[in-house]
């Protein structure tokens, strides 16, 4: 594996270095805002990789409309992807029945997760500096590298287009505030562009429907310990020598400080924690070298640091703790994809992906801290061909190992390896109309938590030995315009998963006889299937009316299983949304979406499952344009006060009052 690393640092600076200074003549970029270097996969209607799966795309315009301020609430206006808001106070994404853990998320290529168990919280990143996201479900490419079981979400950074130009976003609510100021500069082959995101929030306002349980930690009107403050800066410098040649360095940092909302049921953990410092930073450079006309390469080399400190205290009073863990991660990382068109209508990519994922962690001042590393290797091939005008099809192959390193001095296991593949075709059947059938076999290696953790209280057994988790996912869908200015799409959806990671017992001898002592091993099997589907008509004068709805139908198939249930998984998942333009000045944007089916495990002891109260929310947003620099808003989040969760004793926001401001110069 040292060899492969030395040959691929020198392949990278040999391309840099001797190819990326044949100039040619000076070439803007049309792209518009977006920092097409933050692509890991190239989009557009002519790649017939981003045609043979569902992907999804929101772009700055849809995030401004719908008063996204971070990713998780972007996120949730997808349909097929819910975001979930519990334990942590953090959101928690599913996609189709698969949790974050597999669908994993880039900002500008760049892996933005946690090391030791896989998550981050997606409100963690400010969209104050996004151009667009884009989620990939089923069949991502093979060129996204490891760990891509239930999809691929790739968010995309801005780039300047002027020789001066910023953006100031204000947000303003009776009890919080968030802001968003953006600067950059194109000037001849160089740009720079440079962001500020901040919010200051208190304990959010909960609906006047809420009714407090009896002994429980939440009495009501304004939700206990859920406020937040969190400010991200971000800064990329580029140049551009020539045309197909551009590289940039930057970095990307968020720090916050946040408080976790407990249970409002006392007979669930109830848990009277805090972080008092979060803080993530990745530090990049990005590189594309178009070595010939018909073979270009993409580089990517990045440093990522993560630190946290969590106090967990004995009750709401917060003055005797019960711990203070620390964690203090970083992943060294590096990308390279090879693409050429030297053959006619066909596209041959290559990629190689490398990690280096190092978890320390201690659980008091004064214990000695707990160290864990493990590399990840992906190598990818994949071929995108245009069989004629109206027929595309993919074929990819990627090769991942995950190879233990450390384990706090621990036993490893040997090294585990996944071979995946990925193949789609897309048809054109008319000008207005598109089918497209894919198939996919993905894995996910299970994280360092998992392999190596025994809890907070060392009440259960580690297992180094956890196997990879694998599915083959299977989707056909169609997109077509239809009379009366409309277009739908339809998407069918099958995922067979299987070796999946669960809780189980196992007895061993103790000092006072068998014992039963719960550890986590592959047992579990699960059946995902679905329906997608999206209509669009702009008939009716003024109007822009969008209605999407996701049938899930998720299913624990595991052989020992005590239910079929599998948690955290909408059944209906329905929005609709009309945005009214009056004129130059004025827009109205009303949008509603409902959810039912969801269930979740209650139990301690025993499962106990129960199923989650339906719910409707309605959101209105009247905009005004005051001219063409400035515009004004008020948002009602939450207009009839729905009092509403997405995890069980999480209960949301009640109605919201939003005054809004943004100034684009």
């Amino acid at each position: 594996m040292k060899k492969q690393k030395y040959f691929l640092v020198l392949l990278i600076f040999s391309l840099i270095f001797s190819s990326g200074y044949a100039f040619a003549a000076d070439d803007k970029d049309d792209s518009g805002e977006v920092f097409e270097l933050g692509e890991i996969v190239v989009s557009g209607r002519s790649e017939v990789i981003s045609r043979v799966a569902t992907v999804q795309t929101i772009d700055s315009e849809e995030i401004e409309l719908n008063d996204s301020d971070n990713v998780a609430e972007a996120l949730d206006n997808m349909v097929g992807l819910t975001v979930s808001t519990g334990t942590k106070n953090e959101g928690n994404l599913n996609v189709r029945g698969f949790n974050q853990r597999y669908v994993p998320i880039f900002y500008d290529g760049i892996p933005w997760y946690i090391p030791y168990d896989g998550y981050v919280d997606p409100s963690e990143i400010s969209t104050g500096n996004v151009s667009r996201i884009t989620l990939t479900k089923g069949a991502p490419s093979s060129l996204y590298g490891a760990n891509t079981m239930g999809g691929v979400i790739n968010i995309v950074s801005r780039k300047p287009t002027e020789a001066f130009e910023g953006s100031l976003d204000l947000s303003i609510t009776k009890d919080q505030y968030r802001a968003s100021l953006n600067l950059g500069s194109l000037i001849g082959k160089f740009y720079f562009m440079g962001g500020l995101s901040g919010m200051d929030f208190d304990n959010y306002r909960m609906s006047d429907d809420y009714s407090p349980v009896p002994e429980s930690a939440e009495d009501g009107h304004y939700r206990e310990n859920s406020d937040r403050k969190s400010l991200t800066k971000s800064l990329k410098i580029g140049f551009m020598p020539a045309k197909g040649h551009e590289y940039a360095i930057g970095f990307h940092s968020t720090k916050s400080e946040k408080g976790w909302a407990p249970n409002v049921y006392p007979d669930q953990s109830v848990r009277y924690w805090r972080f008092p410092e979060w803080e993530k930073s990745t530090y990049y450079f990005v590189g594309n070298t178009r070595i010939t006309d018909g073979l270009s390469a993409k580089v990517r080399i990045y440093h990522d640091e993560y630190y946290n400190v969590l106090d967990a205290f004995k009750d709401s009073t917060q003055t005797s703790t019960k711990f203070h863990s620390t964690y203090d991660d970083y992943t060294n990382g590096a990308s390279f994809v090879l693409r050429t068109d030297y053959i006619n209508n066909n596209i041959l990519s290559f990629s190689y992906h490398y990690k280096d994922d190092i978890h320390r962690e201690q659980f008091k001042p004064g214990l000695p801290w707990e160290n864990y590393e493990t590399k990840t290797y992906s190598y990818g091939l994949e071929d995108s061909i245009s069989i004629t005008d109206n027929i595309g099809l993919v074929a990819g192959l990627n090769y991942d190992v995950q190879e233990p390193i450390f384990a706090n001095g621990g036993a490893l296991r040997d090294d585990d390896d996944a071979l995946n593949g990925v193949v789609g075709v897309t048809v054109s059947l008319s000008p207005d109309a598109e089918l497209h059938v894919s198939a996919a076999k993905k894995t996910r290696f299970p994280t360092q938590k998992e392999l190596y953790s025994s809890y907070l209280d060392d009440d259960r057994l580690a297992n180094p030995n956890l196997k990879k988790e694998q599915s083959y996912n299977y989707e056909i869908g169609i997109s077509s315009a239809v009379p009366l200015k409309g277009s739908v799409g339809m998407s069918l959806y099958y995922s067979d998963v299987t070796d999946l990671i669960n809780d189980t017992t196992k007895t061993i001898d103790g000092d006072d006889g068998p014992e039963n002592w719960e550890y986590t091993d592959n047992i579990g099997k699960a059946s995902l299937k679905g329906l997608e589907l999206s209509y669009g008509t702009m008939y009716f004068d003024k109007h822009d009316i969008q209605v999407v709805y996701a049938y899930t139908d998720a299913k624990n198939e595991s052989p020992e299983r005590t239910s079929d249930f599998i948690s955290s998984v909408p059944i209906h998942q329905l929005r609709i949304s009309d945005r009214i333009i009056f004129n130059d000045k004025l827009s109205l944007y009303a949008k509603a979406r409902y959810e039912k089916g969801q269930k979740e495990d209650i139990g301690w002891d025993e499962p106990q499952w129960i199923e989650m109260d339906d719910y409707w929310v309605f959101d209105l947003k009247g905009s005004f344009n005051y001219n063409e620099y400035v515009q004004v808003s008020l948002s009602i989040q939450n207009i009839f006060d729905e009092n509403y969760s997405t995890s069980y004793g999480f209960p949301r926001e009640g109605r919201t009052f939003v005054f809004g401001m943004k100034a684009n110069f």
